[in-house]
């Protein structure tokens, strides 16, 4: 299953999506993501079913201003490189809310949502952006968030594999593994394990993350003021 949340044109209001070929169909059931994912997988399920049989709302991808797909109530564990840190919730961001000026370095990763189990029940992009000194400024979650099931073929768990360009400039590849240790060896309802480093970034480049199967994204630095 491939969740989103964004900006309902009808309503103005933050609203939970289903992703299904290239639409966002808006959910009638509920717009809580982390009441959702702590009510377990059969409701998930269904409440993605009643999604694509009976939106509320259909929009094409590209035209949906999408939302972090989950803001939690407690920091943001991450780890990059050698470094640990927590991110206080209040500098989660979408990645339509632009990048708060100051950037200039970001990490790439996976982030890891568990629901009430402890349990890694869903994944997205995370990028973490920092300033000159190393201290972060803001963390970009989304667009999607997608179940776990979705990362598992035939031979176990696939390891989602990111790269990043600035314009032409390829900055770096990197891989995380579903299954690391890392987000399930603490607390917390959101993990991010970060493997690409950009390298420095200056005001205004554009910043493009390709991920496997989650969505991919391009931000400018510094759009958010």
């Amino acid at each position: 299953m491939d969740w989103v949340t964004y900006l309902s044109p009808s309503g103005g209001g933050a609203r939970l999506g289903a992703l299904e070929d290239g639409d966002v169909l808006g959910c009638p059931m509920t717009d809580d993501l982390a009441a959702l994912l702590d009510a377990g997988p059969e409701a998930m399920a269904e409440a993605y079913a009643r999604a694509v049989d009976d939106p509320v709302e259909i929009i094409v991808e590209p035209e949906a201003r999408m939302c972090a797909p989950l803001v939690p109530d407690d920091p943001v564990r991450a780890r990059f490189g050698g470094t640990e840190v927590e991110v206080a919730p209040d500098l989660v961001r979408g990645v339509d809310d632009g990048v708060v000026s100051g950037a200039l370095r970001a990490w790439v990763g996976l982030a890891a949502v568990s629901g009430s189990e402890g349990a890694a029940t869903a994944f997205t992009t995370a990028c973490l952006w920092l300033d000159g000194a190393g201290t972060p400024l803001q963390l970009t979650l989304g667009p999607d968030l997608v179940t776990r099931d979705e990362f598992v073929d035939g031979e176990g768990e696939t390891v989602e594999e990111f790269s990043a360009s600035v314009g032409e400039e390829e900055r770096g590849l990197g891989g995380v593994a579903p299954g690391d240790a890392w987000f399930t060896s603490g607390t917390g309802r959101v993990r991010a394990l970060l493997c690409l480093d950009t390298g420095p970034l200056e005001p205004d480049d554009e910043l493009n993350v390709y991920p496997g199967v989650l969505g991919g994204f391009e931000v400018r630095v510094g759009s958010l003021v």
